[in-house]
């Protein structure tokens, strides 16, 4: 059994073939500046980020921190310096949130400095847990975080520089608020949706547009080639596209002239061949009954006539004694005038014809001798 298939107009092909472009189009091209637009930004963040944790890096002297290992060292002198140093820094950036120092041993890594002001300061000594591979990096040389991270505090993204005269185990860790950053990564993408759609928009009515006018023509042609298919030879196009369909449109217009040439051909010949045939029949019907009235004729002329053995008439059906020639005219075409044979004319007028008069006649005194013995 055949799967029955789906059968689409030529119009709702053409448009969803379009529609499916211009979203293709449209769609790799806002990602295409949607994710530069994204790099560009997070690449100025983490070199502007990075540049700031180098500078600050350079700030702090390492041996001052060799001694600041626990909670109790916060009121060593060294400390509270450094402390201050810090929360200065921080103070003078509003971009930064957190500054603060990590020193790295065999078993871990652990806060030296927390520039945070209120109770969730990290004393130092304090282990940190989840370190990032960017935070590591950021022993040996300068780093940043590859995306930003959201906490309970907010969006941020960390840069981190090794301390110099570190020997890759302290470096400084700058936490920059991430918010304006995250804001125009949502205007970015809020834009990219926007852009988006409007291009959807504009893809759908341009399909349309285009689908409708080309459905249009079609449906054109196809309504003319139906009037043709039912004997409408004078069925015209008169459409201006200036394109493909314009030689087409030319094409069908010539095949309909032409074909109404050739009917309006035909139509005269019927005619004339109809006139013929009434004229044929018309004179089939005379022949037919000059044909019948010279068979009634012969018919009357056949088989065994009356005739009276003294005076030579004929009886006709009627009961009545006609002429011979009175008949003969009644029954057919031929027509009588009268004279005398020669014979008739001695027997009648013998006797005023003179000799010479006989002699040209043919006729002999046998003759006018067996008349007169008749």
């Amino acid at each position: 059994m055949s799967r029955p298939r789906i059968r689409l107009r030529y119009g709702s092909k053409l448009f969803l073939s379009h529609l499916v472009a211009v979203i293709l189009v449209s769609g790799s091209v806002g990602t295409y500046f949607y994710i530069r637009a994204m790099d560009n930004l997070m690449n100025s963040l983490r070199s502007r980020l990075q540049n700031s944790a180098a500078l600050l890096s350079s700030a702090i002297d390492v041996r001052e921190l060799e001694d600041i290992r626990t909670p109790d060292d916060m009121v060593k002198k060294s400390y509270e310096k450094n402390i201050r140093k810090l929360r200065q820094m921080r103070r003078l950036n509003p971009d930064i949130a957190f500054l603060y120092v990590m020193r790295k041993e065999a078993d871990g890594l652990s806060f030296v400095l927390d520039s945070d002001e209120t109770e969730k300061q990290a004393p130092p000594g304090r282990e940190y847990t989840d370190v990032p591979a960017s935070m590591l990096t950021g022993f040996h040389s300068p780093s940043v975080d590859d995306k930003l991270y959201r906490d309970e505090w907010g969006v941020f993204l960390s840069g981190y520089a090794p301390l110099a005269g570190g020997e890759g185990k302290y470096l400084v860790g700058i936490d920059m608020r991430a918010d304006e950053v995250d804001n125009k990564l949502a205007e970015l993408r809020l834009t990219g949706v926007i852009s988006l759609l409007a291009s959807l928009l504009l893809a759908l009515f341009f399909a349309l547009w285009i689908s409708k006018g080309l459905s249009r023509r079609i449906e054109e042609l196809t309504d003319r080639f139906q009037q043709i298919a039912l004997g409408r030879f004078d069925a015209r196009i008169n459409m201006r596209t200036y394109d493909e369909f314009q030689a087409l449109i030319g094409a069908f217009n010539t095949m309909a002239e032409e074909l109404d040439r050739a009917r309006r051909d035909i139509d005269a010949a019927m005619k004339d061949l109809s006139c013929a045939k009434d004229g044929l029949e018309q004179r089939v019907l005379e022949r037919t009954s000059e044909l019948q009235k010279a068979l009634d004729q012969v018919n009357v002329m056949r088989g065994l006539l009356p005739i009276c053995a003294a005076c030579k008439k004929i009886r006709d059906d009627q009961g009545y004694w006609q002429q011979v020639e009175v008949f003969v005219e009644k029954h057919t075409d031929a027509r009588f005038t009268h004279g005398l044979c020669p014979n008739c004319m001695v027997k009648y007028y013998g006797d005023v014809l003179s000799e010479k008069t006989r002699d040209s006649l043919g006729i002999g005194l046998n003759i006018a001798a067996d008349d007169n013995l008749e």
